[in-house]
């Protein structure tokens, strides 16, 4: 029986078997943008970071992990290697801040 405990640790620590989803790090990396633009340029960045992820970098890292082939309806998404994690992380960042600045 898992408890409350273990299921703390293990969103901590995501693996290579877990969806990929925004977390603290990329709150942290784009709520920095509010040092810099200010509130508004700051809730947009983080907006657009967050739409973008899911419409265009996380459809195109499937694309990859696939080996270029498009998934058919049946198939389950490709798991998330640890690299593609951190390509995605770079990616959401970029556009957090790029869309921050546009903003400003």
């Amino acid at each position: 029986m898992r408890t409350l405990l273990s299921q703390t640790i293990a969103a901590t620590r995501p693996s290579a078997e877990t969806t990929w989803f925004p977390g603290l790090p990329h709150a942290i990396a784009g709520a920095a943008t509010w040092l810099m633009f200010g509130a508004a340029a700051c809730a947009a960045g983080l907006l657009m970071a967050s739409l973008v992820s899911f419409v265009v970098w996380l459809p195109l890292t499937a694309l990859a992990l696939n080996n270029g082939q498009p998934l058919a309806a049946d198939d389950a998404a490709p798991a998330l290697t640890p690299n593609a994690k951190r390509a995605l992380f770079v990616a959401w960042t970029a556009t957090a801040w790029l869309a921050a600045a546009i903003a400003r």
